[in-house]
């Protein structure tokens, strides 16, 4: 009896060592950055002092490392880092000497603020698009266990944070003038920066929503409850609570993305924020300034991870060990509808042609004016260097999908088996999305080397925790059905009961959330080309053209749109060759 209490306790404290595993283990990461990449802080330091014009002389060097003892050892700083940290004090900055306490707590304001105004508008948005669903199901205009394919969604999942909080600075900042293009001064200017990052989350927590509500709508309960006259609003506040409790999981990862993935648009609106101070210090080697900022970034990410399990748990209740949750499992397969596949090969077909139509142009070959027109002659027009972007774009459409293909099944991959341990990885899958991807970029690079596949490696590594803690949610609310529970005293055997009765349940909204995203996957990794990571200019690969092009955007504005409406008519196309 002893032995399985001590089993018991064990297993209740797995997630707890696994995060302080995963955290003590990031924390050393940035702090051996420096000797692992083969780096000299002096040397970064001194530029981000005073400079490109500074003379890199020995005397100044031995300088920098006097004042700051870097002649130490990387574990005796460390060491030192951790007691000041434990105290509260996270030391100064390496480059200014300023409390790097003092600047943690003013950037985390912000991004704070900033975080509850962009989930404020998600929320409102996703309400509007619930209450359409609900409105559908009221007049029985929901067959089956989808309805129709919201195609809203994937154009919103598509759009890269960094695109849209141009295209808002464009559209409402400098052809309206309602609002200011950037800074931080008043309420005026949380506006642009909160829609641009609610707007891919709304699109991503909307469709979760809404297909996990018209899966458990059209459970056989809801026939029951009907026939027993209870009330559609009885019926539909029990459906919202099931839906909820399932996916508070993914609802938090969308919370800490909002916070630790905002920094492209945090750079862009010049907003003093954690995840813009994150990003200048990793370029500037502050390597305090940097751990101190990660280690409050991911300090909230498993508070509130650690928090939506609780509530999870606490939600579902006795229905998780007694085997009484009843629902439905959904199916992957082809869509049934003969409009959606024709349009969704009709789309395929499109990308296609402009693909095999560019291998017969030269997209590196000077020959056009500085943003020359479209003409019959070149469709999309050229771009600033006077190259061909009809040829560039279909060049780079393939090389780029091929990029996004492969990063999601790894992330889809990794996130499936990390997803079934998650008593081993919950630390790991906290910690992961704790970390911007554009700071693991940097991070992967510094450790690597500039390597071509660095921001790929970046791009895995930060995009298997959503899918991981999918998985996690869909395994317990697969464990907690009565045939499963009830499997082990038929003489089902493990691998029996994993391959038959939990994978058919969790496979198919676990691979339609991976393709729901494989634009943004895609658009991260060409994100990060905008930092120099990955490809190297001249490639016309998408996410170098949308960095080539974006200063240009008020006079070819085909060469940042195009590259973009590529990645949503091909996410538009996937949803609706697997929509049912």
């Amino acid at each position: 009896m002893l032995s399985v209490a001590m089993r018991s306790r064990l297993s209740m404290s797995m997630p707890w060592v696994s995060r302080l595993l995963s955290l003590a283990g990031v924390v050393v990461l940035i702090g051996l950055m420096p000797e692992i990449a083969g780096i000299d802080p002096a040397q970064s330091i001194l530029r981000a002092r005073a400079g490109a014009q500074q003379l890199m002389t020995a005397e100044a060097l031995q300088a920098i490392q006097d004042d700051l003892q870097l002649n130490r050892s990387a574990l005796q700083r460390l060491w030192d880092w951790l007691l000041l940290a434990l105290q509260g004090d996270f030391g100064g900055s390496w480059v200014d000497g300023s409390s790097v306490s003092q600047s943690i707590l003013q950037t985390a304001k912000t991004s704070l603020l900033l975080m509850i105004s962009a989930f404020s508008f998600t929320l409102f948005m996703c309400a509007v698009s619930v209450l359409y669903t609900v409105k559908k199901w009221r007049s029985n205009r929901i067959s089956g266990q989808y309805g129709g394919h919201n195609s809203l969604s994937s154009v919103l999942i598509s759009l890269p944070e960094y695109v849209l909080a141009s295209l808002l600075i464009l559209a409402f900042a400098i052809w309206l003038g309602w609002f200011p293009p950037y800074g931080w001064g008043g309420i005026q200017n949380l506006w642009l920066p909160g829609f641009a990052l609610a707007l891919p989350a709304t699109g991503l927590l909307s469709r979760l929503l809404n297909d996990s509500l018209k899966r458990v709508l059209g459970e056989p309960w809801v026939l029951t409850w009907l026939s027993a006259n209870v009330t559609q609003w009885q019926i539909l506040r029990f459906a919202l609570w099931r839906v909820i409790s399932n996916l508070l999981p993914q609802i938090a990862m969308i919370v800490i993305g909002l916070t630790g993935g905002a920094v492209a648009v945090e750079q862009i609106f010049a907003i003093p924020g954690i995840g813009r101070l994150i990003l200048g210090a990793a370029k500037s080697q502050d390597l305090p300034l940097l751990q101190g900022g990660l280690l409050i970034l991911l300090v909230f990410s498993m508070f509130i991870s650690s928090g939506s399990l609780i509530l999870q748990r606490y939600l579902l209740g006795h229905s998780i060990k007694s085997g009484k949750l009843i629902s439905t499992h959904s199916h992957f397969r082809l869509t049934q509808s003969r409009t959606k596949r024709i349009i969704s090969v009709g789309i395929f077909s499109l990308l296609a042609c402009c693909i095999i139509l560019a291998l017969f142009r030269d997209p590196y070959l000077i020959q056009f004016s500085r943003l020359e027109r479209p003409s019959m002659v070149i469709p999309f027009g050229a771009d600033a260097l006077g190259r061909d972007l009809f040829a560039r774009i279909g060049s780079g459409m393939l090389s780029t999908i091929k990029m996004g293909l492969l990063a999601t099944i790894l992330s889809f991959l990794l996130g499936l088996c990390l997803g079934f341990v998650t008593r081993f990885s919950q630390g790991f899958i906290e910690i992961t999305k704790g970390v911007p991807y554009i700071v693991a970029g940097l991070l992967i690079a510094g450790l690597t080397g500039m390597n071509p596949d660095s921001a790929l490696i970046a791009i895995v590594l930060v995009s298997w925790a959503p899918l991981a803690a999918h998985c996690s949610s869909l395994i317990l609310e697969a464990k907690a059905q009565p045939y499963t529970h009830l499997a082990p005293t038929w003489g089902v055997e493990k691998f029996q009961l994993l391959r038959f009765y939990i994978l058919p349940y969790v496979l198919p909204p676990l691979i339609r959330h991976a393709l729901l995203r494989f634009p943004v996957i895609t658009l991260s990794l060409t994100s990060l080309s905008f930092i120099g990571l990955g490809v190297k200019p001249p490639e016309p690969e998408w996410g170098l053209l949308i960095a080539e092009n974006l200063p240009y955007i008020e006079r070819a504005p085909q060469a940042v749109l195009f590259p973009i409406c590529g990645l949503v008519l091909i996410s538009i196309a996937i949803n609706l060759m697997f929509d049912e």
